[in-house]
């Protein structure tokens, strides 16, 4: 019994020194390359957190209308304001972030994708918050490893991950829970009092302002609470660090969730539980972790991120003052133009990428096209937006043709044409390519991804 009680203590023993020197790695990891971290998120205790959110007036009355509402005591009310809270709340922990996330998000998007992330500093001596558009579940993971070496970064996911053990590994990492279409007065007053007390402690954000995962590929309009939320922390009359909205376009030559989401966009619902859905999304890592250990797997392309021009909320409120209104409806136009100036910088940065590209001209042509034409329309679309290391048309394709190839959304055909350049007597036949004909849906879906809309 005692040598098992010894055994006990020397593994416990071992671990909290593993624990220690791997947290004292993390901390010279992030020293070493000049991450920048919020001392906000490294506190132990989140006294300061229910100090801010239970000492607001918007909360007080949230917790009294909630207790008159439901017929229960205060401390009912209360109690589950509390319980929203620490469903909310992080809890950053440095070396899961610096020795498994980062390394994690790394691998997995190396493993799936060629991601390609445009350089550029950060404003310094500024609250910054990273303004994505959204296009997979991935882009979580893609903000990880785009950031990793510049910012830890804290941004809202939804419930979906909100499943054992996901809830544990996105805190670590900083993340907060946000539900959506969830009407409760009190959370939003909870919530909302929450992410201004972050903001005002200059903890760096990034929020994804469409709400949601677009069905047909389009840009969807812009969720207005989450912005509403960061921007009225300027009401604090000591919050006086500049405020800056970095404008953040992603965009994949494979979005991994294409099928479910175009199908959904014809009326198909998916009904898979979250259970089931990680059971699906465990079963797509093990299989094509075995695909690369054989040297079966083929990467899914790019992953491209993109930034815009920064916008400085501090400048936009001086113009438009009537934005930190106490009624929301006073503000909301305001609010409303706001985020229509963030899609704006985000579609004009938005990346292509060759499928994207390729979809687009097929969705554009009448017939089958041949590698020439469709090498000439990627020359003659190619603009600022493209990054990546193809210099010309027929790269493009190329790099675009065997994706699709491989997924059999483009077919190869034959079509006529009269050769009289070359001395053909007469009609001859040419190769040619045409999208499958029973997957317009996808090419719809990539077309619009590309375009900006």
């Amino acid at each position: 019994m005692i040598r098992i009680e010894i055994a006990v203590a020397a593994v416990l023993l071992a671990a909290i020194v593993a624990y220690l020197l791997g947290k004292r790695h993390a901390r010279r990891l992030q020293r070493a390359r000049r991450i920048r971290i919020d001392r906000f998120k490294l506190k132990r205790r989140h006294a300061d957190i229910e100090l801010a959110v239970f000492g607001s007036h918007e909360v007080v009355q949230a917790v009294q209308a909630y207790a008159r509402e439901h017929h229960v005591p205060t401390e009912a009310a209360m109690k589950q304001a509390r319980q929203y809270l620490r469903e909310i709340v992080p809890k950053f922990n440095l070396l899961a972030y610096y020795r498994i996330g980062g390394p994690v998000a790394r691998g997995l998007m190396h493993f799936l994708y060629s991601p390609v992330v445009e350089q550029r500093p950060l404003p310094k001596d500024s609250v910054i918050v990273f303004v994505i558009n959204h296009r997979s579940n991935a882009d979580y993971v893609l903000v990880t490893h785009m950031l990793f070496e510049l910012v830890s970064l804290s941004y809202a996911v939804g419930e979906w991950a909100r499943i054992w053990p996901l809830n544990h590994i996105f805190k670590w990492f900083g993340a907060y829970f946000v539900r959506r279409r969830y009407r409760e007065p009190l959370y939003h007053a909870v919530l909302s009092t929450f992410v201004r007390t972050i903001t005002r402690n200059g903890v760096t954000q990034g929020i994804f302002i469409e709400g949601g995962l677009t069905r047909d590929g389009r840009l969807l309009e812009p969720k207005l609470g989450m912005l509403d939320y960061i921007v009225s922390s300027k009401r604090d009359p000591e919050f006086t660090a500049p405020l800056v909205l970095i404008p953040t376009a992603i965009n994949y030559d494979r979005v991994l969730e294409d099928r479910n989401l175009t199908e959904e966009s014809m009326g198909r619902e998916d009904r898979s539980t979250r259970w089931e859905k990680l059971r699906t999304t465990l079963e797509f890592l093990f299989k094509n972790f075995w695909r690369g250990v054989f040297g079966r797997f083929k990467r899914y392309g790019y992953a491209v991120v993109r930034f815009g021009e920064p916008l400085v909320v501090d400048q936009w409120l001086r113009e438009h003052p009537s934005v930190l209104d106490g009624e929301f409806a006073v503000r909301k136009p305001e609010l409303r133009r706001l985020a229509d100036a963030l899609m704006a910088r985000i579609r004009s940065v938005l990346p292509v990428t060759p499928v994207t590209l390729a979809a687009r001209i097929f969705a554009e042509a009448s017939g089958p096209l041949t590698d020439r034409e469709i090498a000439a329309a990627m020359d003659r679309a190619r603009d600022g937006n493209w990054l990546l290391r193809e210099t010309n048309g027929a790269e493009a394709w190329r790099a675009a043709r065997r994706l699709l190839e491989l997924r059999g959304l483009v077919v190869p055909t034959e079509r006529w044409r009269s050769d009289l350049f070359e001395g053909e007597p007469g009609p001859t036949l040419e190769d040619a390519w045409l999208w499958n004909p029973a997957e317009l849906l996808l090419r719809t879906y990539y077309a619009n991804l590309g375009s900006g809309l």
